[in-house]
């Protein structure tokens, strides 16, 4: 017997009260010193229990916080990764991009490097729409979701609101919904545009705002060098309420007064209660050659986690909560679900939005017959991951953005360390606040792997 090595331990965030948060099941569970003590033991040589010390193993066993044997511990993590794979529910996610072209050419663009920067061609676009439907009968999911990519998708506004109407229609007849998601610069963001667009299905918008003026003009650019924060924010302010409306960021390392400015200034412009989420990232340098990096997925530095406590502390008094810690990873990112695709605008199809235009990557094309596995996947670079608690919601990091990197398909993106740091302030608040207690508000606590 001896306590899981997906379970992170979170000491005194009460008195003699500690915390044990098991990545698998996303379980707390609150124990004292003794109980502590006890678990630690645990495996590190026989267990002489006494009545007491059994029954409380014996609970936490049953919970999963306790295994048996590695082996079984090894079982937990195979079955959780089976199970992590349906990715959403009944659900068929698609990320389209109708071109991967944009009318900015902000400095840290993953897409900067990409080789291809075309639109969609109408044959294309006939063989995608029914490769989707094709794929939402064989997977006998209910809902079609599409995230409109690029690129930027605005761009292409004919061509969402066709496609959009098709799925709807298409969806409707087999008697299931359909619902959308775009991620987009904001430049081309119009009321019309939402209102037209929410006629077929329900919708959610994030647009990038990196901070207030002077840090958001140096970065989300124009090609001539003209910043676009002024024509951004009047966009958000206008669709704010007509749609699920989501705000992020890419900061640097100093940036932070700037997204204190930002969250300030939507607060004033009664904006900030009407968003659906909030969520800052820090940019996380990819590309070989400088031009890009990969935005999507955490940082690696413990100093970049450090500015996300801080933005999150400010973000959390002014609108009573935070998406940018609050969102901690309970999945692997949908690189690794079954029922998920990427389309770029030539129908090829990849796992992951980072890679999309890069042929060497592709599973197939949307006139393919049968698509191969994904090439990030199948040298299973997260097996050198070792004993690492986080590895069930990392799975080796963000492949795609190592891949941009490095070349490589055979080396892990480590996350550890943003791991325990972000958990280390978001575990002991959900567990306080869960119990009624008042809110978790103490500085970065250290997450005690097991022994």
């Amino acid at each position: 017997m001896q306590l899981s090595r997906f379970v992170t331990v979170y000491e005194d965030v009460a008195e003699d009260e500690h915390v044990l948060y098991d990545v698998i099941s996303t379980r707390y569970a609150g124990v004292n010193g003794d109980v502590l003590t006890l678990v630690r033991g645990l495996g590190l040589g026989p267990n002489m229990l006494s009545g007491e010390e059994a029954e409380a193993a014996a609970e936490l066993q049953q919970q999963g916080f306790v295994v048996a044997s590695r082996e079984v511990d090894d079982q937990r993590l195979r079955d959780y990764l089976e199970q992590a794979a349906k990715g959403m529910p009944g659900t068929m996610y698609v990320t389209l991009m109708p071109t991967l072209a944009c009318n900015l050419a902000c400095i840290y663009c993953f897409q900067n490097g990409s080789p291809a920067y075309n639109h969609m061609a109408s044959e294309t676009e006939a063989a995608t729409i029914e490769f989707i439907l094709r794929r939402v009968d064989l997977a006998a999911t209910p809902k079609l979701l599409v995230h409109y990519f690029g690129g930027e998708p605005l761009t292409r506004k004919d061509y969402c609101l066709r496609t959009a109407e098709a799925f709807s229609t298409s969806m409707a007849a087999r008697g299931g919904s359909f619902a959308w998601e775009m991620t987009t610069n904001g430049v081309r963001l119009d009321l019309a545009f939402i209102q037209a667009m929410n006629r077929f299905g329900e919708g959610q918008v994030k647009v990038t705002l990196d901070g207030d003026r002077e840090t958001h003009d140096k970065a989300r650019i124009y090609r001539s060098g003209k910043g676009t924060f002024d024509l951004i924010f009047r966009n958000v302010v206008a669709v704010a309420g007509a749609v699920k409306l989501n705000i992020g960021g890419n900061f640097l390392p100093g940036q932070e007064a700037s997204y204190e400015r930002l969250i300030q200034r939507l607060d004033e412009a009664g904006v900030l209660p009407k968003l659906h989420m909030v969520k800052f990232k820090p940019i996380h340098p990819t590309a070989a050659n400088s031009h890009g990096s990969c935005t999507g997925c955490a940082s690696t530095a413990r100093q970049e986690a450090q500015v996300m406590f801080r933005l999150d502390r400010f973000v959390r008094n002014k609108r009573g909560k935070s998406d940018t810690l609050d969102a901690i990873a309970t999945n692997p990112c949908e690189l690794h679900w079954d029922n998920q695709f990427v389309i770029d605008p030539d129908g090829r199809i990849y796992k992951c939005p980072a890679v999309a235009g890069r042929p060497e990557v592709a599973i197939g094309t949307v006139k393919s017959e049968t698509l191969i596995g994904a090439p990030l996947l199948e040298l299973r670079p997260w097996e050198k991951c070792g004993d690492c608690a986080f590895l069930p919601v990392c799975v080796g990091g963000c492949l795609g953005g190592k891949y941009l990197e490095t070349g490589r398909r055979d080396e892990v993106n480590c996350k550890k360390e943003w791991f325990e740091a972000s958990f280390a302030q978001s575990v002991p608040r959900r567990y306080l606040e869960e119990l009624g207690a008042a809110p978790w508000d103490g500085e970065e606590t250290t997450a005690i792997p097991p022994p």
